[in-house]
């Protein structure tokens, strides 16, 4: 009785390993049935992606005043972050040793002059030899130079400011005994305006050109857009191995508004680069696999799937900017790492690619 129960239980093993083949038959046989995917039609179009950099806020012409001679320091009329306007005076020296210098170098060509109009006079005679007549009038020239440098060193003796502009810094005070062309000031004229100076990296220094327009954000007025345009591009890599591009600010926001500026603002810029591509936007579903310089996706050719290898030009949103479709082709969006070569294909939709640059 034992035997026959254990032959039984073997028989009904046996029915059951075989109805388990018969199902996982049947379901390889269903596992080849048609899949369903969904399918866009791609467009090319031309399109050009916007540069993200972030930079500091600088005047555009930054300059150190100094006083042509040294001496001592007798006034300072203006404080740091002052406003100036043109020809203002910034500062001076005590001028009595300079006045001194003026004087003295007045007398030296008077006297010279006086003994030029003696010679003069006794040309003709012999009395007077024609080499001590050039020696006088060479004194009399040598003695006006002197005082020419005496007046321009005098004039100098002052710092007046040479445009309408802001002292960044201030450098001396008053009584201190000055060196020659030591900065007494650093000063910014509000003729040459702001600039944004950022780096950016090989890609995109060949997408820009001067002129290209861009918005640029401040934290200090997170909700003002101020307009900008690319005015200077670098020749050459930086230590950094990035190229220092120059945004110049027009100092009014989008609503026309001027804010109030200061150097070393932090800025973050959207710069629209006018060098156009053609490319097609693909939803990141598209994607099979992907490297560095491209990704992985499949077409729809004939109702089969046929992989393709398209340059990735970057990221737009949640959409892969790809360049090497045609208009028209048959891109598969949803069911794309399922598909596998050969297989027949349910298409469920179609959509058409869109780019809103």
């Amino acid at each position: 009785m034992y035997s026959s129960l254990q032959s039984l239980l073997k028989s009904g093993r046996s029915r059951a390993v075989s109805f388990l083949t018969l199902t996982l038959l049947s379901f390889c046989v269903s596992a080849q049935a048609p899949l369903p995917v969904e399918v866009m039609e791609a467009e090319v179009v031309d399109y050009a992606r916007n540069i993200h950099i972030s930079g500091m806020l600088e005047n555009k012409s930054e300059q150190n005043l100094a006083f042509k001679i040294g001496g001592l320091i007798r006034k300072v009329k203006v404080d740091e972050g002052q406003w100036v306007k043109q020809g203002q005076v910034l500062a001076s020296l005590d001028l009595e040793e300079i006045d001194a210098q003026v004087a003295k170098a007045e007398s030296v060509l008077a006297n010279a002059e006086r003994n030029l109009a003696r010679f003069q006079s006794l040309q003709g005679s012999n009395a007077l030899s024609v080499d001590r007549l050039q020696q006088a009038e060479t004194q009399v020239d040598v003695a006006r130079s002197d005082l020419t440098v005496a007046r321009f060193n005098q004039r100098h003796a002052v710092i007046r400011a040479p445009s309408a502009g802001r002292i960044l810094k201030r450098f001396i005070e008053p009584n201190e005994l000055v060196a020659t062309g030591k900065p007494a000031f650093l000063f910014a004229s509000t003729k040459t305006g702001w600039v944004l100076r950022a780096g950016v990296t090989d890609r995109d220094i060949v997408r820009l050109t001067l002129n290209d327009k861009a918005q640029v954000r401040f934290d200090a007025y997170p909700d003002q857009l101020f307009d900008a345009e690319v005015s200077e591009l670098a020749g050459r890599a930086d230590a950094t191995q990035t190229f220092e591009v120059e945004l110049r600010l027009s100092g009014k926001n989008q609503q026309g508004e001027a804010k109030t500026l200061l150097a070393g603002f932090v800025g973050n810029a959207l710069i629209e680069p006018s060098q156009h591509q053609k490319v097609s936007l693909l939803p990141m579903s598209a994607m099979v696999k992907g490297d560095r310089g491209g990704v992985d996706i499949y077409l729809v050719d004939q109702g089969k799937p046929v992989m393709r290898h398209v340059r990735l030009i970057g990221l737009d949103g949640e959409h892969l900017v790809v360049s090497g479709l045609n208009s028209g082709d048959q891109v598969i969006v949803a069911g794309a790492p399922y598909v596998q070569p050969g297989r027949e294909l349910k298409i469920m939709n179609a959509a058409v690619a869109a780019i809103s640059k």
